[in-house]
């Protein structure tokens, strides 16, 4: 027994000074399957954890990861990626149904040159003011004395009519637009201070202008 065992060790300690690499194969057999097997184990699997984590770290990072809203029909295709508050520094012609050229240079000449600048025309607000409450207008409901006006939005000759009236009005019954603003305007398709009131550009200019200013950069939450 002792001398089969002897010989066993000679025989391996022969093969290792024959071959380096089998040396480096035992030493390397040795360590695995000795009492360092729990460690070689365990930073496998600390490097598997840092890959993983890595990874993680790469998918939290990526902007509007699993985000689900979008404005793909308020804006042409070429904007659906942009953030509000680019899309609300782009010409009006950005928004979906509005021909670029024709509605930009059409707009400019109300002194509109940008989506931001669409959702705060004053004219557009005014009318959506008078609209809103016009609905809710009764005949015959003014009570005496009742001080309620609109002097400052339109002019002198629609400030005593009714809001219906005024809704129904071209959009030069409001102050500061001309009759060749009115053609300017129905060049777009609105004809009267109730169809600025609703112009879907205008609202939808509105509601990017809006969540352009409630929009973070970073996707960091307040």
């Amino acid at each position: 027994m002792l001398l089969r065992s002897f010989g066993h060790h000679a025989s391996r300690a022969a093969a290792l000074r024959a071959s380096p690499a089998s040396a480096a194969a035992a030493a390397s057999s040795v360590l695995v399957a000795g009492p360092c097997r729990r460690s070689v184990a365990g930073a496998a699997a600390a490097e598997g954890g840092a890959a993983a984590a890595g990874a993680g770290a790469g998918a939290a990072a990526a902007p509007g990861l699993g985000y689900a809203l979008n404005f793909a029909g308020a804006v042409d295709k070429a904007h659906e990626g942009k953030s509000f508050a680019e899309v609300a520094e782009l010409p009006p012609g950005a928004l979906q149904g509005l021909k670029e050229e024709k509605a930009d240079a059409l707009l400019a000449k109300l002194g509109v040159k940008t989506v931001a600048d669409l959702g705060a025309y004053r004219h557009f607000r005014t009318a959506r003011a008078v609209a809103a409450l016009a609905r809710r207008e009764r005949d015959g409901a003014r009570p005496a004395g009742a001080r309620s006006n609109v002097c400052r939005a339109v002019d002198k000759a629609w400030e005593a009519r009714s809001l219906r009236e005024i809704a129904a009005a071209p959009p030069s019954a409001l102050q500061g637009l001309t009759p060749a603003d009115d053609e300017t305007l129905a060049a777009l398709g609105v004809r009267s201070v109730g169809d600025l009131a609703k112009w879907k550009y205008c609202l939808w200019a509105e509601g990017i202008a809006t969540l352009a200013a409630l929009e973070s950069a970073g996707f960091e939450s307040r």
